[in-house]
């Protein structure tokens, strides 16, 4: 036998012995046009109490998991999702270098989110496409971030933070809570947000978004998530764009239980097509609204790609 006919052989072998789950991904990953941002990594919510903060979670119906000592003074409590997304808690008490310093001057302001983490599991070919924006650009700790003057700064890139003490129960939420698949960001020019997600694989189409009233915006899809655009009079702050986050839940009755039970109310349901929702103001959540989304059984997942 010919040493090609051998190698023609193997590589037949090798197609048809192959996981078909493996050899799908293996081609996905290989294609350029791939998408290279996911989904949500995690927001950090930056707040002057911690304790106070993440008591209100708990009465919410989060499982809160204590977060590690930081060298730099960081105090920090986790919201975990099985899908590796999260929210993230945070507190500093004096500036030590340049992240507590800007989450000092954040909280100053009031409590409320300061960055917001996207799923980029190929950071090297997130770095890639940066370069050839000529976008500068640092990694931190295992996290693609923007350099502190540049106006996108609240936005970074990560792999989600999976820790080998994650136990099952940092998982389980009372209210039903399994994954952060919204972030809503305000501000009239977007167009650096925008040119950078499509770049990474988003796909924007104009919408009708609940927020929680209705509007018709640009959003941007993801595969697990979608960014809602919405104009800058929506700001609570002047200058910070993110002011709300998606919450996919497994069921809304449980979730409208346990805030009954902690004393909370929430803005009236809305039906949508994509799923039940119920809203929770920044006045009880610290800063931020949430959005609570049932989705039909059946359905795509809040923010995937038709």
């Amino acid at each position: 036998m010919g040493l090609r006919m051998t190698r023609v052989l193997l590589t037949l072998f090798l197609l048809t012995t192959a996981d078909p789950v493996t050899l799908g991904w293996s081609q996905e990953a290989s294609r350029s046009d791939a998408p290279l941002v996911l989904g949500l990594d995690h927001i950090p919510l930056a707040v002057k109490d911690l304790d106070r903060a993440a008591e209100r979670y708990r009465r919410l119906g989060f499982t809160l998991k204590p977060g590690r000592a930081h060298e730099n003074g960081i105090r920090n409590q986790h919201i975990k999702f099985p899908d590796g997304s999260e929210i993230e808690l945070v507190t500093v008490s004096e500036a030590r270098d340049p992240q507590t310093s800007e989450y000092l001057e954040h909280v100053a302001a009031g409590d409320g989110p300061a960055f917001v983490g996207f799923y980029a599991p190929d950071l090297d070919g997130v770095a890639r496409q940066l370069e050839d924006m000529g976008r500068a650009f640092r990694r931190e700790g295992g996290l693609l971030a923007f350099p502190e003057t540049d106006g996108l700064r609240y936005i970074f890139f990560g792999r989600r933070n999976r820790s080998p003490t994650d136990r099952p129960e940092h998982f389980s939420h009372a209210n039903g809570g399994d994954g952060l698949v919204g972030v809503w960001l305000a501000s009239d020019d977007f167009s650096l947000e925008r040119e950078i997600l499509t770049r990474l694989g988003a796909k924007i189409v104009e919408e009708k978004v609940h927020v929680p009233e209705a509007l018709s915006v640009p959003v941007a899809r993801l595969q697990e998530a979608q960014v809602v655009f919405l104009p800058g009079e929506q700001q609570r702050v002047p200058g910070r764009r993110i002011i709300g986050a998606t919450v996919r839940t497994r069921n809304l009755d449980s979730l409208m239980g346990v805030l009954a039970e902690g004393g909370f109310s929430a803005l009236p349901e809305v039906k949508a097509e994509n799923g039940r929702s119920v809203f929770l103001p920044p006045s009880l959540t610290h800063g931020i609204w949430l959005e609570f989304r049932e989705t039909p059984s059946g359905a795509a997942r809040a923010g995937e790609t038709q």
